[in-house]
């Protein structure tokens, strides 16, 4: 390591005296002195090193022939045995012994050399360098852990020396060495809210949080703020302060996001969970510091309220709860059916819906569950079928099949799709979107003809008879096909002022480049060089990424895609993409897995399926998986009709 430094050639003669001697101080050589592993201050001043490097090379005492006669050090270093080693383990000056171990490797520095003819000083640089037996004056005495910390921290907390993370890890150190907060704060002359605060901070900040801290990215009032969140918000918080986020945004973000004990429906002072913020968050409200155990508390409370409700026998459905992973606590509309939309047959019930986020909670009466009217709506199909069947077996009047002769024969499909859970439905709904996303995203026209039969045939009607399910809201969308990523890619690189790619989904955004000033759109797509085949390109993009994206994976495709799906062959990709999965199959109940099996060709039946549990029925169907994509075969599910 080297350096330059400015030196005379003589020091002043205060500057050449040694440390003064005394009988519980000694000399060591430099060689028998370790740096400690508990002193909390790791970051030192690298110029303010050299300074004091300098400092000491030039107070250090020599003969005529150069050899070092004392030591340089005016205050001596505070040190304990290090019985591992054979050496002394420093507890204070550690600063000072980092200058000498400059000078042990060797440290250029710029001395006065002599002056030129007008009297002016000559600068040199000399190469200077001490031995590692350099004398070091030390008292050793006998510390604990605790003593080690004070004495290594103290005098630098008084001086500010140390950062602020560098001293809240020192109150950390001591608090585990079995100091109180109150010792700390009388010690150091420090508030006890002060010194609380800090050991939140080093206890709470984080691996990347406490990097950003130290390397100047972060704020002090940004590290408190994250030091008071856990998981997910932690590392939510900690990108948005690397990101340039405001303390403000910060808190906000926090307050959204944390349980607040103003949500509680449980008794806060007997729960004993401990209350945050206030007076460490400014203006947020107080919020419980262990989230787990106060969701767990706010679900004890809501069992009691769900017991008082079916007690009461109001309602027909049952009480049931319902947690939601968002911050507020809405009822999921996909999952569930409002009063004005429940059928008068089902029975209502009452959903205590919960935030796993912030704790908030909320009742809804009279709703229903959207496989409860799934299931119900095809009962009363089923019912009506078999009434019109009786009906015509009591005339003597022929099915369709016995009048032509021909062996009576009903298909073998699932027992009730409100009994397929959801995760089947979607990911038939994908597979089916995927077919149509690729095949238009590479033929434009038929876009277009799609698009404007959806306009032709929506005009003058309400926005639910829109016939191909092309909305703005509502959606949920499908992965993206390669042919979806190379037009979007095209697209970009043709209207980079226009369009960003999504860096996670590849998926093509409007969002005009503010480096650009204000921008146009239009102005952008009409500029000379546009050709009419790259604006088709621009439509084909944003509406074949509607088509197919129903709001809701239960609902099948509108009459007029399934007719378009037929035209282009779409089921043949569908049978393409689909292949059975566990995931898929475990969606299905035990009934409708042996329906599913039925449906199957004949060949590519599983055998051995009775008499076996639901886990091992998926097992043998997974096993003819192969088969039945080999032999075309699709789940009703997926196809498009």
């Amino acid at each position: 390591m080297t350096a330059a430094y400015e030196l005379t050639t003589e020091a002043p003669t205060a500057l050449c005296l040694s440390v003064t001697p005394s009988p519980d101080v000694q000399t060591l050589p430099f060689s028998a002195l370790r740096r400690s592993a508990l002193n909390p201050r790791k970051r030192f001043d690298q110029a303010a090193l050299i300074e004091l490097a300098a400092n000491i090379y030039q107070r250090t005492p020599r003969n005529e022939q150069g050899t070092i006669l004392g030591t340089g050090i005016m205050q001596n270093l505070t040190a304990r045995p290090h019985t591992e080693s054979g050496c002394v383990e420093i507890a204070a000056g550690e600063r000072r012994y980092r200058a000498v171990e400059l000078l042990v490797q060797g440290l250029t520095l710029s001395i006065q050399g002599g002056t030129d003819p007008n009297g002016r000083p000559v600068m040199v640089d000399v190469f200077c360098q001490l031995p590692d037996t350099y004398p070091i004056p030390v008292r050793i005495e006998a510390l604990t852990d605790a003593d080690l910390i004070e004495a290594a921290t103290v005098e630098n907390i008084q001086r500010e020396d140390m950062t602020p993370l560098e001293e809240a890890d020192a109150y950390l150190a001591l608090k585990g060495a079995g100091r109180s907060v109150e010792y700390i704060a009388l010690k150091y002359g420090k508030h006890p809210s002060t010194v609380k605060s800090r050991l939140d901070l080093a206890a709470g900040l984080g691996k990347d949080a406490r990097k950003l801290l130290e390397d100047g990215r972060l704020t002090l009032e940004h590290a408190k703020i994250i030091c008071t969140v856990t998981g997910g918000l932690k590392k939510s918080l900690t990108e948005q302060a690397r990101n340039g986020a405001t303390v403000s945004t910060l808190k906000n973000l926090v307050k959204n996001g944390a349980f607040l004990v103003e949500n509680a429906l449980f008794d806060v002072e007997a729960s004993g969970l401990r209350v945050e913020g206030g007076a460490l968050l400014g203006n947020i409200p107080e919020k419980f510091a262990d989230h787990k155990k106060a969701l767990a508390a706010q679900v004890e409370a809501l069992e009691e309220v769900k017991a008082q409700g079916e007690a009461s026998g109001t309602w027909a459905g049952g009480v049931v709860i319902v947690p939601v992973e968002s911050e507020y606590a809405n009822l999921p509309s996909r999952d569930w059916v409002h009063n004005t939309q429940r059928p008068e047959g089902v029975p209502g019930l009452l959903a205590l819906v919960y935030s796993t986020v912030t704790g908030k909670t909320a009742q809804f009466g009279n709703v229903a569950r959207f496989s409860d009217v799934q299931a119900y709506r095809h009962k009363q199909r089923e019912e009506a079928e078999r009434a019109v069947q009786e009906r015509r077996t009591a005339q003597g009047e022929a099915t369709p099949a016995t009048a032509t002769g021909a062996a009576s024969f009903t298909p073998s499909t699932p027992s009730s799709p409100g009994k397929v859970r959801e995760a089947a439905h979607e990911i038939g709904h994908q597979t089916r979107a995927q077919a149509l996303d690729g095949y238009l995203a590479t033929h434009p026209r038929a876009c277009l003809a799609l698009a404007c039969e959806t306009l032709m045939q929506s005009s003058g009607y309400s926005s639910h008879h829109n016939l191909m399910g092309l909305k703005v809201t509502g959606r949920r969308p499908t992965p993206l096909t390669e042919e979806s990523r190379a037009l979007g890619q095209q697209l970009q690189e043709r209207f980079p002022l226009l369009f960003k790619l999504d860096e996670q989904s590849g998926e093509l955004k409007y969002s005009p480049n503010p480096l650009a000033g204000r921008i146009s759109p239009f102005d952008e797509l009409t500029a000379e060089g546009v050709t009419a085949a790259e604006l088709m390109a621009v439509l084909t993009y944003f509406t074949h990424r509607q088509v197919g994206e129903w709001e809701n994976h239960i609902s099948r495709p509108k009459s007029p895609l399934n007719t378009f799906a037929a035209k282009i062959g779409a089921d043949e990709d569908v049978q393409r993409r689909f292949t059975l999965t566990t995931e898929y199959l475990n969606a299905y109940t035990t009934i409708d897995l042996h329906a599913l099996i039925d449906a199957m060709p004949q060949a590519c039946r599983p055998a051995g399926r009775h008499g076996v549990n639901k886990k091992e029925l998926v097992a043998l169907i997974l096993e003819k998986a192969p088969a039945l994509k080999a032999a075309g075969w699709l789940p009703d599910l997926v196809k498009f009709k």
